[in-house]
């Protein structure tokens, strides 16, 4: 009887700002999985401890080198930030940018807010820009009445399939590279 090979799949750190962004990380991973793609997305939150993007970004050097003690080097990293938390300190944006650069991780801002990235998955919200946070907010209640904060990848898969996230991705530069990168888009 021959024994099937297992071929590992190559491991991509992913890391999130909160439980909200973690599920649509862990669901980004099934979508990858169910594409067979031999990558395994490790998402990572990186709230505990860690309030603005810049101390994120040094959490996910922590887990990064944390993780990669135990298993192997990530192929890729990015993280999920915010952008709303440097909207109109364009210092600090590129202080974040330069360190995202130095630990070799792409940012992935989602601008302003994660309710707003997730709206653009949405059908007929793609070019939907909310000026604010709250304007996210309500947009997405909104088109999605059912969404609550945190939503589970569960939940959001009922909503979001893989045409959601191309959607996204169309107009989401970094989304697009992030996910060519690991395979999910051509």
């Amino acid at each position: 009887m021959r024994r099937r090979i297992i071929k590992p799949k190559t491991p991509i750190f992913l890391g999130c700002e909160g439980e909200s962004e973690q599920a649509y990380g862990q669901l980004l991973n099934d979508l990858l999985q169910a594409a067979g793609r031999p990558v395994h997305l490790e998402v990572v939150n990186l709230s505990p401890g860690a309030g603005d993007p810049i101390s994120r970004l040094r959490r996910a050097a922590q887990e990064i080198d944390r993780r990669r003690r135990r298993r192997s080097e990530f192929a890729r990293r990015a993280v999920l930030l915010d952008l709303d938390q440097m909207q109109n300190d364009n210092q600090r944006r590129q202080q974040a940018e330069q360190l995202a650069n130095q630990l070799d991780v792409r940012i992935i801002w989602q601008d302003p807010c994660h309710e707003a990235l997730l709206l653009r998955h949405l059908d007929g919200f793609a070019q939907h820009r909310p000026p604010t946070t709250q304007a996210a907010g309500v947009a997405l209640q909104a088109a999605w009445p059912q969404y609550a904060k945190p939503m589970t990848k569960i939940l959001l898969a009922r909503r979001i399939g893989l045409a959601g996230v191309r959607r996204a991705a169309a107009v989401e530069p970094a989304l697009a590279a992030f996910l060519h990168d690991v395979g999910l888009l051509p």
